[in-house]
């Protein structure tokens, strides 16, 4: 069995820069679904339709800028009138999304991402969400492109490293809306993600999973995995959030296909 490194703590994108790409991923949901048909299906988030994604992600930029501007320490919930969703006028949800992404920036960009606040995830603090809200949004970006123009954008690769790093980091912590999360462990079983871009980077390409009794461990370690997913980072963070398929284009499957399907289906919203 190897050592293996404790998982990174905190990202290393700078806030300028998570700031500018959340905006940018606002901007181009905006310009999706400003003439797009709102009943259209959401094929990455099964059973959703392209309203129904824009007011998700709209009520998580306006729950997070509450959490971010008044720091509570306890979970809270905003009311339907705070929230706002233009239910009968799907023409003004464009300046409804747009105008919560906005506000959303502009608090964190204010914020002291040192203050102690709460989140769902292990890090307590204001950091979690420019994090969290720089991912969430770039998933949801790739669902609306993939509902209304059916492929999905770039992600830019330290981007996608970092996904990558959230989601492994956040996983124990979402059982809440995961519950199978709840049963994955396994016997040391270990699985490999090998990002086929990222030779002569300073970015991390490679990440060791490991099952075990109680859940699981990661690392950036070196290490053949029982089983492994090789691609470029942005695929792997595509593939580890569950936006493309196991057969989807430059993504390669090795070894031990179960484990693979044993995970994805743990892992799965």
């Amino acid at each position: 069995m190897p050592t293996l490194a404790p998982s990174p703590a905190c990202h290393a994108l700078e806030s300028p820069r998570v700031l500018d790409l959340i905006t940018a991923d606002v901007a181009r949901v905006t310009a999706l679904i400003t003439e797009a048909d709102p009943d259209r299906p959401v094929a990455s988030c099964p059973g959703w339709t392209l309203a129904g994604l824009v007011e998700h992600l709209g009520h998580i930029h306006r729950w997070a800028t509450a959490i971010v501007t008044r720091l509570p320490q306890e979970r809270i919930e905003l009311s339907e009138q705070e929230l706002g969703f233009p239910r009968d006028s799907w023409s003004a949800a464009p300046e409804w999304f747009a105008a919560g992404g906005r506000a959303l920036v502009e608090a964190l960009g204010g914020a002291d991402l040192d203050a102690p606040c709460y989140a769902w995830g292990a890090d307590q603090h204001v950091r979690f969400w420019l994090r969290r809200q720089l991912h969430e949004t770039a998933m949801h970006r790739v669902d609306a492109e993939l509902a209304v123009v059916g492929t999905a954008g770039a992600l830019d690769p330290a981007v996608a490293v970092d996904n990558i790093d959230e989601f492994l980091a956040n996983l124990p912590h979402t059982k809440r809306f995961r519950p199978e999360v709840r049963d994955l462990h396994g016997d040391g079983e270990t699985i490999h993600l090998h990002a086929t871009d990222l030779a002569g980077s300073e970015l991390p390409g490679e990440w060791l999973i490991t099952l075990e009794p109680h859940g699981f461990r990661w690392s950036h370690a070196h290490v053949k995995g029982a089983a492994a997913v090789r691609g470029t980072a942005r695929d792997l963070a595509l593939w580890i959030n569950h936006r493309i398929p196991d057969a989807a284009p430059g993504l390669e499957l090795l070894g031990e296909e179960p484990l693979l399907a044993y995970w994805s289906a743990k892992t799965a919203l």
